[in-house]
């Protein structure tokens, strides 16, 4: 079946029908959305937070942001009939819940694990990709598997569960504000290691081919979107969104526009999980 997905042209397009949509669709800024009906932070708009740079998920190519979760949120943005605003949002502030809680955004997408503790501060979409953590080294480390890093020092990003393993595993942690930067720590020598995602991990050896991915860990970690706590209006859009992007191929055609690389490596599971039931 053909999918819904239309690339990057998707947001130019959906700022031409914003205005023309936004009135029958969203309600914004000081209106009391009625019961059912989706409220928007910005009339006409979808504001996503993401922390960028996070490839394959978020970063910035040629002056413009790309990745899995722009087209993602993109679609989901397209079946809202609204248009799209991305904001570059510290994973911290996205993980605890801060950055929705504050209204700085409707919505965040950050390649991000769902767990216990971020489910008490944010609503969670239905899963959209599954993952694991990998362990990614430099030359000459003599790090052969997750047993060796016990009191060596590991670069992880900060708030992520790559930087909870590592420190459960005894590492000597260094945290890092972005995933760009902590893969820029192992090719300089700060970090003999890092813990993160194999989604991202992998690609970072295509652009540091001394890089070696040494472990892949089985956490069978599962990433969702995230509306501000109580914001079942949203959640529940988002949710349809999801499900009909499943349904129509969307999602398959974005796991092999951007996570590719990781099947054909043979490391990770790209495939995207069964919807719960509802």
């Amino acid at each position: 079946m053909k999918s819904r997905f239309h690339g990057a042209a998707t947001l130019s397009v959906l700022a031409v029908s914003a205005l023309a949509l936004s009135a029958c669709t969203s309600t914004g800024g000081g209106e009391e959305a009625a019961e059912g009906e989706v409220s928007l932070i910005s009339p006409g708009t979808l504001t996503v937070c993401s922390d960028i740079p996070y490839a394959p998920f978020e970063y910035v190519e040629n002056g413009e942001t790309v990745g899995f979760d722009i087209d993602l949120v993109n679609g989901i943005a397209e079946d809202l009939g609204v248009g799209t605003n991305v904001i570059t949002t510290g994973f911290e502030a996205i993980e605890t819940g801060s950055a929705l809680d504050t209204d700085q955004c409707d919505l965040a997408a950050s390649g991000m694990t769902i767990n216990e503790e971020r489910e008490s501060v944010m609503d969670f979409s239905e899963p959209y990709v599954a993952d694991n953590l990998g362990l990614l080294v430099a030359p000459g480390s003599g790090i052969e598997s997750v047993a060796d890093i016990e009191g060596r020092r590991v670069g992880a990003q900060q708030a992520t569960t790559g930087e909870a393993f590592a420190r459960d595993n005894g590492a000597d942690i260094v945290q890092y504000e972005d995933s760009a930067l902590m893969i820029q720590g192992l090719s300089t020598g700060d970090v003999q290691a890092v813990v993160a995602n194999v989604s991202v991990t992998i690609p970072a050896i295509e652009d540091n081919p001394e890089l070696e991915l040494v472990e892949e860990i089985e956490t069978g970690e599962q990433l969702g979107l995230a509306v501000k706590t109580g914001n079942t209006a949203l959640l529940e859009r988002v949710d349809e969104s999801l499900a009909a992007m499943k349904e129509d191929g969307t999602i398959a055609e974005l796991e092999a526009k951007w996570l590719s690389t990781t099947d054909s490596e043979g490391t990770g599971d790209s495939a995207s999980p069964e919807p719960a039931a509802s």
